[in-house]
């Protein structure tokens, strides 16, 4: 032991004073009911919720507790959210670079606009086991402020028509007199003649993208990573009426149910502020 001492470069007092010790007794004291309640909620969202959605429930339950007790009841209880999980290794590429006509309003800067002031939209592409097309395609305008999905069209082919549909739909939105942001990426749809002109007639004000960075439109793309990592069964569809049946489901869950961790509270819709009173009914039949 003298020998392991003097390598190390300590002395064997020091080492048998640290063997004799004691050490401190841990003060964690496992709650029972705090662990079925984290249980409830967690079977309730069917395993979307991880520790800080779970922890906002909580506290808005009146059971008042920290994200990092929550966190090791749930490691303790071995319960994982099915969100996707990050890849620090992989970063999005960017040309920082870049000479574009179009003008970048948005610029990243989603929390300094109100109610209906930025909208962002894109079209994502959905696989489907089908002989007649291999792709779905999900277009969605949302809103930057409350994080609600204005509008959104599902088709088979990724044209005009599915960003014109859903203009169409978020219509009922806004007031065609208020100038809103309308940003996008630099899609054939979003730089069409038909979106310059219609942009013109309604009171929109067009952003685009720097091309090749994606992180421009960082908002419709997480929520079509949620999408597509919370509902597993969607990538495995092969029925287009299902399909669209599970999307539709989602996208009503994800406005009026699931809670916001940017307001820390009730889902997007508490949020929103259409241009008239319209009933939650209405809003329900129209998703």
């Amino acid at each position: 032991m003298k020998l392991i001492c003097r390598v190390i470069k300590i002395t064997a007092a020091s080492y048998y004073r640290w063997v004799k010790r004691k050490k401190p007794a841990s003060k964690f004291i496992f709650d029972e009911n705090f662990a079925i309640n984290i249980k409830n909620i967690y079977k309730s969202e069917n395993g979307k919720y991880g520790y800080p959605r779970i922890c906002i429930v909580l506290n808005n339950a009146g059971t008042i507790c920290s994200k990092t007790k929550v966190y090791r009841y749930m490691k303790l209880l071995c319960l994982h959210s099915v969100i996707r999980i990050k890849k620090m290794n992989r970063k999005p590429k960017e040309k920082k670079n870049t000479k574009s006509g179009a003008v970048n309003i948005a610029n990243r800067q989603w929390s300094i606009f109100q109610n209906n002031e930025l909208w962002v939209t894109d079209v994502t592409y959905i696989p489907i086991k089908n002989q007649k097309f291999k792709w779905v395609y999900l277009s969605v305008i949302k809103d930057a402020c409350s994080g609600f999905i204005v509008s959104h069209e599902i088709s088979i082919n990724n044209d005009l028509n599915i960003y014109r549909n859903s203009l169409k739909k978020a219509e009922h939105y806004r007031d065609s007199q208020q100038k809103t942001i309308i940003h996008s990426d630099n899609g054939v749809q979003y730089t069409s003649y038909f979106a310059r002109q219609y942009a013109k007639k309604n009171n929109f004000i067009i952003s685009l993208s720097r091309p090749g960075n994606s992180l421009d439109n960082a908002m419709c793309e997480t929520f079509f990573s949620s999408l597509k990592s919370e509902t597993p069964k969607l990538l495995l569809q092969s029925n287009f009426e299902d399909l669209v049946k599970m999307i539709n489901e989602y996208i009503n869950y994800y406005n009026y149910e699931r809670v916001m961790l940017k307001h820390k509270g009730p889902p997007c819709y508490k949020y929103l502020k259409t241009k008239k009173s319209i009933s939650e009914n209405w809003l329900f039949v129209n998703l």
